[in-house]
């Protein structure tokens, strides 16, 4: 029990979980349910496809934005941006290193493969997944109990670019089933045309 409530309490702390997480989560559910058909329909995006972006946007804004009260380590905007190639690749190590760094790996897939699905794109949604992270980490210097880092920046932007791959092998599979249902539907073409037969010569007898 004790093992339990220690686990508990751990995975508490890596969750960017707080007391505004509920209530904004709630608020951009309902504003949701409201303009995500408008969307859809302004976008010519899939509709299903494109409630799925936008609560998977509501939920990575809500987990990462919310504020966590005045504790906690605080970055100033030049610590958050690396300064050459040796700071990425220190960051780059570090993803996948820990349950907090897998958190953040998978909390943009489900918003990479939704775009993908919605938009029936692939390029523009991975530069979106790419940049989003880039614009939350950055913001996260001026919320309270935020912590901006490189490290999250790469695992989010992995993620949703994972999300993205899998939303396009998910669009071709039904491209390819109705190319194969098209040319089982269409009529045979018709047989070649035979060459006219010479005339019959008539037997005549000899004078």
């Amino acid at each position: 029990m004790v093992t339990l409530l220690e686990a508990a309490h751990h995975l508490r702390g890596i969750l960017p979980i707080n007391r505004w997480t509920p209530l904004l989560g709630l608020l951009g559910m309902v504003l949701s349910l409201f303009v995500w058909r408008r969307l859809a329909a302004r976008l010519h995006w899939r509709p299903l496809p494109t409630l799925l972006t936008v609560l998977s946007l509501l939920a990575v804004l809500t987990l990462t934005l919310a504020p966590k009260g005045w504790w906690g380590n605080h970055r100033s905007l030049a610590q958050c941006v690396p300064s050459n190639w040796a700071d990425i690749g220190a960051a780059a190590s570090q993803v996948g290193g820990g349950l907090e760094s897998w958190l953040n790996i998978a909390m943009l897939m489900p918003l990479g493969f939704a775009l993908v699905m919605a938009s029936r794109r692939v390029v523009w949604p991975a530069a979106f997944v790419v940049l989003l992270p880039v614009a939350i980490e950055l913001t996260q210097v001026v919320v309270p109990g935020r912590e901006c880092s490189v490290s999250d920046w790469i695992a989010n932007a992995l993620g949703g670019l994972v999300g993205v791959a899998v939303g396009a092998i998910g669009n071709r599979r039904p491209r390819a089933r109705r190319r194969a249902l098209a040319a089982r539907q269409l009529p045979a073409p018709p047989p070649p045309a035979q060459p006219d037969e010479p005339p019959s010569r008539r037997l005549t007898g000899t004078p």
